[in-house]
């Protein structure tokens, strides 16, 4: 980012002593009883290492104001360049601005809005208006920025928006810190990150992640960092933590801080849970300590859930959805039995490693490994003691988040019972 600014440097730090290389006319002249130069046609001066070009200058030589107008180009020896229709030079204040419409690249990196200001001596510069910054990889909008020069540190504030073209990311909130030399950014006040996806089918997959904090790293981790009531959607999957890092290279997030995650009817916590993709799709989960996994058993008894237990469980994902999973050390399961769509009693198994099977969202084979025990309860010893037969640590959350609406307004959920 600094180099978006080297002209705007460069046209504030001029000497005293303008060196003029070509006008069509130069005429001297009062303005308020100040004395002043006009400068007409091809105007040409020279600063240091500052080059300024434009259609007309009037200089006023008491109060060292030069006001600038007409095709007005600032470059400075690095190659930076300020276009604007107008701009003015302030000699005492040190201090430089740009109207109307403001154009600053380097070649690589191009910075547009309606107004800019710099200050020499604190070297910082304000933009405002409509500002926008854009690169090969990303886009900034903004209501203003303000970058410092010693910090190679900017601000932008007001309606921000960054969209990134390579993933497909838009990251919107109402303030961003960025320091360019360490590539990181941290977006604060309500930010909301969104990314939208092709499915095979064609229909459009959209990742929305929200949080009172976004960082991101941009260097070989490409990591980006959720904090504090941190919300996940898409699709089927859905999360709640207090801590999401998404190294989107290679394509895992990593939930901590008492992380919920909901895929379809199925609820999981842990002390940490790990979601890994493939090509942006669902591969597998990993929960890792005190791991619960919760289903709706049938939909005619809504009080009776199926639940498997352990310290470590893996989720195993494919195209048709869950296909496996895979729960180790002091691993115990709850599974409900029906019969033609009537209850028929549940068995409760524990072991040291339980792995369970699944075909179109059905149970289709259980297997229990190492220090089997199990329990076969009738429908007469289930039937109003649902309850009694939940494990220990069985928690049912409420307050999953869901799809956002077109406009971008999100579905309130209630809160956790």
């Amino acid at each position: 980012m600094a180099l978006w600014l080297c002209a705007s440097v460069g046209l504030a730090q001029t000497s005293r002593v303008i060196v003029l290389e070509n006008a069509d006319n130069v005429e001297g002249k009062q303005v308020n009883g100040e004395d002043a130069r006009e400068f007409i046609g091809n105007v040409r001066f020279s600063q240091e290492n500052v080059h300024v070009s434009c259609d007309r200058a009037l200089q006023l030589l008491k109060s060292g104001r030069v006001d600038l107008i007409g095709n007005v180009v600032v470059v400075d020896d690095s190659g930076v360049t300020m276009r604007s229709p107008r701009g003015v030079y302030y000699r005492d204040e040190r201090r430089a601005t740009a109207l109307d419409s403001v154009r600053l690249s380097d070649g690589k990196v191009l910075l547009t809005a309606k107004f800019g200001e710099y200050f020499v001596d604190p070297k910082r510069a304000f933009f405002r208006r409509n500002v926008v910054v854009q690169d090969t990889s990303s886009i900034v909008t903004a209501d203003s920025l303000t970058y410092f020069r010693v910090e190679k540190k900017s601000i932008a504030e007001g309606d921000v928006t960054i969209h990134n073209r390579s993933e497909n990311i838009t990251i919107t909130g109402h303030r961003l810190d960025h320091w360019s030399e360490r590539q990181f950014s941290r977006v604060t006040e309500n930010p909301v990150l969104i990314q939208i996806d092709s499915s095979n089918t064609g229909k459009l997959d959209t990742l929305v992640v929200r949080s009172r904090v976004m960082e991101a790293y941009r260097d070989t981790l490409k990591l980006l960092v959720a904090i504090d009531s941190v919300e996940i959607v898409r699709a089927d999957l859905s999360a709640l933590c207090k801590l999401a890092k998404f190294y989107t290279a290679s394509d895992s997030i990593v939930l901590r801080g008492t992380p919920i995650v909901w895929y379809q009817d199925t609820q999981v916590t842990g002390d940490s849970i790990n979601v890994y993709l493939k090509k942006r799709k669902l591969d597998y989960v990993s929960v890792m300590g005190n791991a619960f996994a919760i289903s709706p058993g049938d939909s005619n008894f809504p009080l009776r859930y199926d639940q498997i237990t352990g310290e470590l469980m893996r989720m195993q994902f494919a195209d048709k959805g869950l296909q496996r999973i895979e729960v180790e050390t002091r691993a115990i399961s709850v599974y409900h039995l029906y019969e033609d769509s009537l209850a028929n009693g549940l068995n409760k198994t524990s072991g040291d490693r339980i792995i369970i099977s699944f075909d179109d969202g059905k149970v289709q084979s259980l297997r229990v490994i190492g220090g089997v025990e199990g329990q076969y309860l009738p429908e007469n010893m289930v039937h109003g003691n649902e309850r009694d037969n939940q494990l220990a640590g069985f928690q049912l959350y409420t307050n999953r988040p869901r799809q956002y609406v077109s406009d971008g307004q999100r579905e309130r959920q209630p809160k956790e019972k």
